[in-house]
């Protein structure tokens, strides 16, 4: 990944201080893997938003710049809500690679709060939640990411913002999203 391709995904808005900051430690040579399940950096459209509709108006209203899953889901800023006009402060929105689009976040620091919890969400049509943790490892179907204690130093020291670490701490978020801009979010897409 090289830092101007993922520069270009924001059509000229300015990156958001915590996003450069965790780009560098991704491009980081001490971290050559994934440091978490639930977010990686991109550094090219997927072109997944023109899925669901090409409408420039559509399009135009959402930056893709992380992956959600393995599967191929992503993170998009939802530009239209950005109080005044600080990609920051824009609700977070995951679309489904089989479908769907979701809120997830009020704003970055509570992306990438959740992410410390690094555990890969489910997202399908018509249903989006982040699996407890705790289940997964008794039933041995979770693999931790072999950067995630890097993860959680970087999130403490240079975003200055406390590890989210429980699923009920997780899942209180995505509602508080929900609750926030679930409504807006669906009048939006309706009219495409």
């Amino acid at each position: 990944m090289v830092k101007e391709e993922f520069t270009a995904l924001f059509r000229g808005n300015a990156l958001p201080k915590d996003l450069k900051s965790l780009l560098d430690f991704q491009l980081s040579e001490n971290i050559p893997s994934y440091y978490s399940n639930a977010i990686f950096l991109i550094n090219e459209d997927p072109g997944l938003i023109a899925d669901f509709s090409n409408e420039q108006e559509f399009v135009d209203a959402f930056i893709p710049f992380a992956e959600a899953d393995s599967n191929g889901s992503v993170y998009a800023f939802w530009i239209k809500e950005a109080v005044d006009g600080k990609l920051e402060e824009a609700p977070i929105v995951v679309f489904g690679d089989e479908g769907g689009i979701f809120l997830v976040a009020s704003n970055l620091s509570e992306l990438l709060q959740i992410a410390a919890y690094d555990v890969e969400p489910i997202i399908f049509e018509d249903e989006f939640s982040f699996p407890d943790r705790e289940i997964l490892e008794d039933e041995a179907e979770y693999d931790a990411t072999e950067f995630n204690k890097e993860y959680l130093d970087w999130l403490r020291t240079e975003a200055k913002l406390k590890p989210i670490l429980t699923i009920d701490a997780v899942d209180s978020i995505v509602a508080k999203a929900q609750s926030s801009f679930g409504a807006k979010l669906q009048d939006f897409v309706e009219k495409f």
